[in-house]
């Protein structure tokens, strides 16, 4: 794995962005990522997130996480009030996810980790129509 191969697709109708990642995620090329997604004539800040990050390797650190937070609290006018599950799977993942998450700011952000699809897209919205978002979500591991 180098560098970090990220994609997306915004489903409007259910007020989610589905996210996929791959590679080694640093600070600089995530924020760039989550900026290119803000300029997406889609967006709207209010949107839920579905942050696959199953096939990541961290390569951050405490300065590196709270660069992002800080990111993030800066940018509220860009990300307002939301959920955001992040789907891991490996002691890396969790670690760096858990930290982000008590290291985060943005009290109208609410995030939790979760290990598998079904587990996160409950917890975003009961209402979703699961394997639809989860057909999306293969659609952009191919991509």
């Amino acid at each position: 794995m180098s560098g970090l191969v990220s994609t997306y697709k915004i489903l409007k109708e259910y007020n989610l962005i589905v996210e996929y990642h791959t590679g080694i995620l640093d600070a600089d090329s995530f924020i760039d990522f989550k900026k290119k997604i803000a300029l997406d004539p889609l967006f709207a800040p209010n949107l839920h997130f579905f942050v696959h990050l199953k096939k990541v390797t961290f390569s951050t650190n405490l300065q590196d996480i709270n660069t992002y937070a800080n990111f993030l609290a800066d940018n509220y006018n860009i990300y307002g009030n939301r959920r955001v599950a992040l789907i891991t799977n490996t002691p890396n993942q969790v670690v760096f996810t858990t930290i982000f998450k008590m290291m985060q700011q943005n009290k109208s952000q609410s995030v939790e980790i979760f290990s598998t699809n079904e587990n996160a897209l409950e917890w975003l919205n009961n209402k979703l129509n699961k394997p639809e978002i989860l057909s999306v979500l293969a659609s952009l591991m191919i991509a």
